[in-house]
């Protein structure tokens, strides 16, 4: 695909980053100059939202207000294996403080010990605290950790438990995005819910590509402004 190599692409390139959750100040160590200059750049180039940790929702949340562009935080990162009690709570609080959108880790240890229940419902209770601020739930599974068959599972958990979307991986854990996982879900659950691609997403090549096979949004960081900025992309 040689998609920035063409001029006429920039159709084909706006619809891509307004599908990107760019992710740029979703680091540890990310500062308030860093969450300014990230929003600022979301703002600029028109992504679909800003995901960052808890402690940062508040001033991404003002900063993004009234815009295009949505304030998401991460929930119960990066492995998932909180309480259930703390996950809603630190959700509750990034909602208060006007998060947009919620993506939720799942409880890996429960799931590997097979507890589906558990995690079902822990999924079930965040989609009923977010669906009373009209927030949706993408549920993390981290594919990196599953093979196939519990890819399924948690797709099909996610599926069942309401989340909006099933989304890949964290970038955090040993998996990234790839197409085979994408495919996977793709088929096995068609409409019933909605693919983030997201863990090693390198390039506006790579996001294309899952778009293409069926994801509704993709993660994105500040080698995708890089591009764009190597070939004049004017917004």
């Amino acid at each position: 695909m040689k998609l920035l190599k063409y001029p006429q692409d920039s159709a084909t390139l706006k619809n891509i980053i307004s599908k990107i959750d760019y992710s740029n100040a979703l680091i540890p160590n990310c500062t308030r100059k860093l969450l300014e200059k990230t929003c600022n750049e979301a703002l600029k180039y028109g992504f679909a939202a800003v995901a960052v940790f808890p402690i940062c929702i508040g001033y991404v949340a003002k900063r993004l207000k009234g815009s295009p562009v949505n304030s998401q935080i991460a929930v119960g990162f990066p492995c998932g294996n909180h309480f259930t009690e703390v996950k809603l709570k630190e959700a509750e609080m990034g909602l208060d403080l006007g998060a947009k959108e919620v993506d939720m880790v799942m409880n890996i240890s429960k799931f590997f010990d097979k507890d589906y229940t558990f995690v079902k419902n822990e999924v079930r209770q965040m989609v009923e605290l977010a669906k009373g601020y009209d927030v949706g739930v993408k549920l993390i599974i981290e594919t990196g950790f599953l093979n196939d068959e519990q890819k399924l599972i948690a797709g099909e958990i996610a599926v069942e438990a309401g989340a909006q979307f099933i989304k890949t991986c964290t970038g955090f854990g040993p998996g990234r995005a790839t197409l085979h996982d994408l495919t996977l879900l793709k088929d096995t659950f068609g409409n019933k819910i909605k693919l983030k691609a997201s863990g090693g997403v390198a390039s506006l090549e790579d996001a294309l590509g899952f778009i293409e096979i069926g994801a509704s949004r993709s993660a994105g960081r500040y080698n995708m402004i890089e591009q764009l900025d190597a070939i004049g992309y004017q917004p």
